[in-house]
C-alpha cells in the first residue's frame, strides 16, 4: 500500500497558514503611525518617557513608552486630530495638537527641558503634520475635500483625479480610475485595510465593471489615499496607482446629517454634437448617525446613500432606412420614440468600535450595495433589447488592533461577496437585427458572474531597533479564500442578422449559443512582505522592502487539453507551448517584488527633503480572461450562415439554405442537430502564462514653503506579461488565416493567448498643498503632469493585426493627456458661506491615426501616429450657506459643474483614406464626455 502523501499545495497552505497566525507589522492601509527619539536638554536619550495620544473625537487613548536608547512608536493611530502628550519625570509635561491623516508615517523627536517639550523633525501647518520624508508619491483627500469640493456624483473615487498620474472615466456606466498607460483593471482600492479588488471582470475594483453606480457611500468614507507610485510592500494585486480609504467613526458626541441633492434635465445645456438633451432626473439622499454607546471605550456609525435616477432614451431608425421596403420601415417606426430608463442604488454602512484597555481596539463592520439599472436600448436598439442589471456587494470585517511596548499588531477577517447580473427584459423573443436601420427583439445575452472572498490578514510593527541606525521593522501577510462562478448564456437567444443585399427579406447570419454556460473556480492567494524603515542617519533614510505573493489557480493548471483539439491542432501551434496532461502547469509562485526608497533631508531641518525609489508590482490575469480554454468548448456560440441554396460561400465556410422554421430557439437547435455551420471556436493558453507587472521608478524633492508644501518628481512605469489573444491559424507568412482547413476540422476558429502585452509611461509630476488652518480660512492643492511618454504594444484582450504581439508598431496609448493641470481651493466665507473649487485643464484626448489606404484587413492597417483633440478649461464651484438652528445646522448648496461651458470631446474620426475614399469626418470628435456640458445641482444638508 502506498503511503498517504499530502498534496505539496496543501502543505503550503497550511504553513503558510501558521506563518499568517505568527507574523508580526504595521500595514499603512487604513492607518497612521508617529515614530521618533525622546531626547534630553543635551541630546542624550531619555528612556521610560511615557508618549500618550489621545483622539479628541473619540476620546480612545494610545500610549507609548520610550526604551532605553530614546526611541517610541506610536502605530496603528486611526486618522484624526490627536492631543500629543509627553510626560517624564523631572520634566514639565506639555503636549501638541495635531491631524495626522491616513497613510501618514511621521518622525517626531521630542526634546525636553525643565519647563517645556520641544517638537523637531516635525513639520505642521496649523494642526495638520505634513509628510515630508515619505519616499512614495501620494495625495491626500482631506475631510475638508471631501465635505466642501462640487462633486457631481457622490463617487469618491473622483477626487483622486485631484492627484498627478490619475485619469477618471469618462464613461457614464464604467466609473472608473486608471493611472499611467495601464487600464482601470490595475488598480487596487482598500477601504479600512480590506481589498475591493475585481478578481473576475474589468473595472479593478468591484462593481464598477459596467455600473453607473459607486463603490461605497460617500458619506461614510472621512479621508483617502492616493498612491500614483513607489508605494511600501504590503500592498497587494495593483500594477499602478492604489486608494486606501479609512471610514468614518462615531464619536462621544451624537452626530447625524441628512442630505438631499436634485439634477434634471433643465439644468444641463445642450449636447453640442445633438442640439438637444433627452429627459433625466436625479435624486441623490444620505443619512449618517454617530455617536457613543460608552463615552471613550464604544461608539457606532452608520449611513445610508440613494441614488435614483430616471432618464429618457430616444429609439430612431438609422441611415439605412432610405434602401429597406416601405412595408419594413412602416413596421418598425412602432419601435421609436422615447423610453425611460430607470437606476436605482442603495450604499449602507454600519461600524461599532470598542477600546476596552488602552492597548486594544476592536472594531466590526458591515457593507452592503443594492443596485439595479435597466438600460441597453437607445439608438437603433429598441426597447425590447433593454435589460436589468443588478450589481450586489457585501463585506462584514473584523479588526482587532493591540499594542505592546515591543510591538504594533493588526489583525482583520473579512468576507466579501461580489454579483453581476444583466439579464434580458424580453428573453421569449429572438433578436432581429436590420443592419443600418434597427434591432428589434429581446437581448441575446444573459450573465451571472459571482466573487466571493475570505481574508485573513495579519500585520505588525516593531517598536524601533538601534543598529547602524534606526529600523522600524514590518512584517505581514494576507491569506485570501476566493470562489469564482460564472455563467455566459452568451446568445441564449437567437439573434438573426438582415441586410440590403437581401432586401432585407431573410437572415443571411445567426448567431446562438447551446451548452453549459457555467464554469467555476477556486483560488488561494498568498501574500507575505517584510517591510524596514532604516534611518541611517537623521537626514538620511532608506525604505527596503519585499512582498511574496502566490496563487495556486490564477489560470487553470489542472486543465488537460481534449484529445479531439491535440489531434487536429497539434500542426497549427507548438504543442509544448500549448496543450497540456493537467501537470504542465504551475500555480504562480514566483511573484518577488522588491521595493527600495530612499529620502534625504537636505538641510536637516525637515523642510527640504530629496526622495526617489523602484519597485516590481504585480497584478493579476482576471478569471474570466482565461477561462475560454474551458467555456468555449462546454458552451459554443455558433456563428450560422444562410443561403438560398446551401452552398459554400466562396471562402469555403458552409452556409445552410434558410428556412423560416430556424427562427427561433427551437429550430436553432435543430439546425445545431444537422452539424452543418455553427461551429465552436477553440482557444488556447500558454503552458507557461506569467503574472502581469510593473516596474516603476520614481525621483523628486518636496520642499516646505511657509504654509505651502511643493513636490517635483518624475515616474516612470513599465508593465509587461499583460495576456491576449491572437489567430492561432494563420498562414505561414503571417497572413490570415486557415479557415477552411479550421472549418474542415469542425471549428469555427483557432485562438491562442500570449502573454507579451506591454506598455511605457514616464511624467512628470508637480504637486502643491496648502493645508486648510482656521487663522487662513483657505486652502487647497494643486496637480500637474506633463506626460513624457506613454505607448504600449499589441491590442487590448485581442491582438488580431498583427502574427504576434512583438511584431505591433509602438503606439499611443488612448485618452491621456499630454498636459492635466487641476487645481483645488477651499474658502470659509464670511457670513457663514463656504466655497469650494475645482479647476482642470486638459491639452485633450490623444487618439490613434489609422492609415486603411491600403485597406482595411490585418497587415494592412497602420497606424500613422497620433492625433490629439482640442484641450479644455472647466471650472466647478460649489457654494453652501448654513443656517444656525442652536443645535442643528441647515445648510443650503449650489453646485455648478464646467461654468466655462468648454466642451469635452473623448472620441474622433481616426481613419484616413487615400483618394477617391477622402475621409471628410477626420479629426472630428464623436462624442463628448458624459455629463461635461454645464449642468448645475442644488441642494440642502441638517446637521446635528
Amino acid at each position: 500500500m502506498n503511503p498517504i502523501r499530502p498534496h505539496p499545495r496543501n502543505l503550503f497552505q497550511i504553513l503558510a497558514l501558521c506563518l499568517l497566525i505568527a507574523s508580526l507589522a504595521v500595514a499603512q492601509t487604513s492607518t497612521a503611525t508617529i515614530k521618533g527619539r525622546v531626547l534630553d536638554p543635551d541630546g542624550d536619550p531619555v528612556g521610560g518617557a511615557e508618549i500618550n495620544a489621545v483622539n479628541l473625537s473619540s476620546g480612545n487613548v494610545h500610549q507609548a513608552v520610550s526604551r532605553r536608547d530614546g526611541t517610541y512608536l506610536l502605530a496603528g493611530l486611526r486618522p484624526a486630530t490627536y492631543e500629543l502628550i509627553v510626560a517624564s519625570p523631572a520634566y514639565e509635561p506639555t503636549s501638541q495638537t495635531v491631524q495626522l491623516l491616513i497613510g501618514q508615517s511621521i518622525n517626531a523627536d521630542f526634546r525636553l527641558s525643565p519647563s517645556v517639550v520641544l517638537t523637531e523633525s516635525i513639520t505642521v501647518v496649523g494642526q495638520q503634520v505634513v509628510e515630508m520624508d515619505s519616499t512614495q508619491i501620494s495625495t491626500n483627500i482631506t475631510p475638508a475635500q471631501i465635505e466642501q469640493l462640487p462633486q457631481n456624483n457622490r463617487n469618491f473615487m473622483n477626487f483622486a483625479a485631484l492627484a498627478p498620474g490619475v485619469t477618471i472615466s469618462d464613461d457614464e456606466t464604467r466609473k472608473t480610475f486608471q493611472s499611467g498607460a495601464q487600464s482601470a483593471n490595475a488598480v487596487n482600492v482598500f477601504v479600512d485595510g480590506v481589498s475591493f479588488k475585481n478578481d473576475v471582470i474589468q473595472g479593478g475594483v468591484v462593481g464598477q465593471d459596467a455600473s453607473r453606480g459607486n463603490p461605497f457611500p460617500q458619506n461614510a468614507v472621512q479621508e483617502f489615499r492616493v498612491l500614483t507610485q513607489n508605494y511600501s510592500a504590503e500592498f497587494q494585486k495593483a500594477g499602478t496607482a492604489v486608494i486606501t480609504a479609512v471610514t468614518k467613526s462615531g464619536s462621544n458626541a451624537l452626530t447625524g446629517e441628512v442630505f438631499a441633492f436634485y439634477q434634471d434635465n433643465d439644468l444641463v445645456d445642450e449636447n453640442p454634437l445633438t442640439g438637444s438633451n433627452p429627459f433625466f432626473e436625479r435624486l441623490q439622499t444620505g443619512l449618517s448617525l454617530g455617536g457613543p454607546i460608552s463615552r471613550d471605550q464604544a461608539h457606532f456609525f452608520l449611513s445610508y446613500e440613494g441614488n435614483d435616477q430616471e432618464r429618457a432614451e430616444i429609439v430612431s431608425l438609422g441611415s439605412g432606412a432610405g434602401n429597406a421596403p416601405a412595408s419594413l420601415i412602416q413596421q418598425l417606426q412602432g419601435y421609436t420614440g422615447e423610453f425611460s430608463s430607470d437606476f436605482e442604488l442603495g450604499l449602507f454602512f454600519g461600524k461599532l468600535s470598542f477600546q476596552p484597555t488602552p492597548s486594544q481596539i476592536f472594531e466590526l463592520s458591515g457593507f452592503m450595495r443594492d443596485e439595479t439599472d435597466v438600460r441597453g436600448f437607445g439608438n437603433q436598439n429598441s426597447f425590447e433589447m433593454a435589460e436589468e442589471i443588478p450589481n450586489d456587494v457585501w463585506n462584514v470585517a473584523v479588526r482587532h488592533n493591540y499594542t505592546s511596548q515591543v510591538f504594533f499588531n493588526e489583525a482583520s477577517l473579512s468576507m466579501q461577496e461580489y454579483r453581476w447580473n444583466p439579464r434580458p427584459l424580453n428573453d421569449a423573443l429572438v433578436g432581429l437585427n436590420y443592419q443600418n436601420i434597427l434591432r428589434i427583439g429581446g437581448r441575446d445575452t444573459e450573465q451571472d458572474i459571482w466573487q466571493e472572498r475570505l481574508s485573513l490578514r495579519d500585520d505588525l510593527t516593531f517598536s524601533p531597533m538601534e543598529w547602524q541606525g534606526t529600523h522600524v521593522f514590518k512584517v505581514g501577510g494576507v491569506f485570501d479564500f476566493n470562489e469564482y462562478n460564472i455563467t455566459k448564456h452568451f446568445t441564449g437567444n437567437p439573434l438573426f442578422q438582415f441586410r440590403a443585399a437581401e432586401n432585407y427579406e431573410r437572415p443571411f447570419e445567426a448567431r446562438f449559443g447551446i451548452g453549459d454556460p457555467t464554469i467555476k473556480g477556486d483560488n488561494n492567494a498568498i501574500g507575505l512582505y517584510l517591510q524596514d524603515e532604516w534611518s541611517l542617519t537623521d537626514q538620511f533614510m532608506l525604505n527596503l522592502g519585499v512582498r511574496w505573493d502566490y496563487e495556486s489557480d490564477m489560470f487553470p493548471t489542472d486543465w488537460v487539453t481534449p484529445t479531439d483539439v491535440v489531434q487536429k491542432f497539434s500542426s497549427f501551434v507548438d504543442p509544448d507551448r500549448y496543450f497540456t496532461d493537467g501537470n504542465d502547469r504551475q500555480a504562480i509562485d514566483d511573484m518577488f517584488a522588491p521595493r527600495l526608497g530612499f529620502t534625504y533631508d537636505v538641510l536637516a531641518n525637515n523642510r527640504t527633503v530629496v526622495f526617489g525609489g523602484w519597485g516590481r508590482y504585480y497584478d493579476r490575469i482576471l478569471f474570466n480572461h482565461s477561462l475560454d480554454e474551458r467555456f468555449r468548448l462546454q458552451y459554443t456560440v455558433g456563428t450560422f450562415l444562410f443561403s438560398e441554396d446551401g452552398a459554400p460561400l466562396p471562402d469555403g465556410r458552409p452556409t445552410a439554405a434558410w428556412d423560416p422554421r430556424y427562427l427561433s430557439a427551437a429550430g436553432m437547435r435543430e439546425l445545431v442537430a444537422l452539424g452543418i455551420t455553427g461551429r465552436p471556436e477553440v482557444f488556447l493558453i500558454e503552458n507557461d502564462t506569467d503574472a502581469p507587472y510593473t516596474d516603476q521608478w520614481t525621483v523628486g524633492v518636496r520642499q516646505a514653503i511657509g504654509d505651502l508644501v511643493a513636490t517635483l518628481s518624475y515616474g516612470s512605469q513599465q508593465s509587461q506579461n499583460g495576456m491576449t489573444f491572437g489567430w492561432g491559424h494563420r498562414n505561414a507568412d503571417g497572413t490570415c488565416c486557415r479557415w477552411a482547413e479550421v472549418n474542415e476540422l469542425g471549428y469555427a476558429a483557432l485562438i491562442a493567448s500570449q502573454d507579451s502585452l506591454r506598455t511605457w509611461y514616464e511624467a512628470i509630476y508637480l504637486q502643491l498643498d496648502k493645508p486648510f488652518t482656521s487663522d487662513s480660512r483657505w486652502g487647497g492643492g494643486l496637480s500637474y503632469t506633463g506626460v513624457i511618454n506613454a505607448e504600449g504594444i499589441g491590442g487590448d484582450l485581442f491582438s488580431f493585426d498583427f502574427p504576434t504581439v512583438e511584431e505591433y508598431p509602438r503606439r499611443p496609448i488612448n485618452n491621456i493627456h499630454d498636459h492635466r493641470l487641476v487645481a483645488n481651493v477651499l474658502f470659509g466665507l464670511p457670513l457663514n458661506f463656504n466655497a469650494g473649487t475645482v479647476v482642470t485643464y486638459g491639452s485633450g484626448y490623444r487618439y490613434n491615426i489609422i492609415d486603411q489606404s491600403q485597406g482595411t484587413g490585418p497587415l494592412e492597417r497602420n497606424l500613422r501616429g497620433e492625433g490629439e483633440g482640442d484641450g479644455y478649461l472647466t471650472l466647478d464651484l460649489r457654494l453652501e450657506y448654513a443656517f444656525d438652528l442652536g443645535p442643528m445646522e441647515l445648510s443650503l448648496l449650489g453646485e455648478a459643474f464646467n461654468i466655462t461651458n468648454d466642451e469635452v470631446y473623448n472620441n474622433f474620426n481616426n481613419r484616413i483614406f487615400t483618394l477617391p475614399n477622402v475621409n471628410p469626418d477626420f479629426g472630428r470628435p464623436t462624442s463628448i464626455v458624459q455629463g461635461s456640458q454645464r449642468r448645475f445641482q442644488y441642494g440642502v444638508r441638517l446637521r446635528f
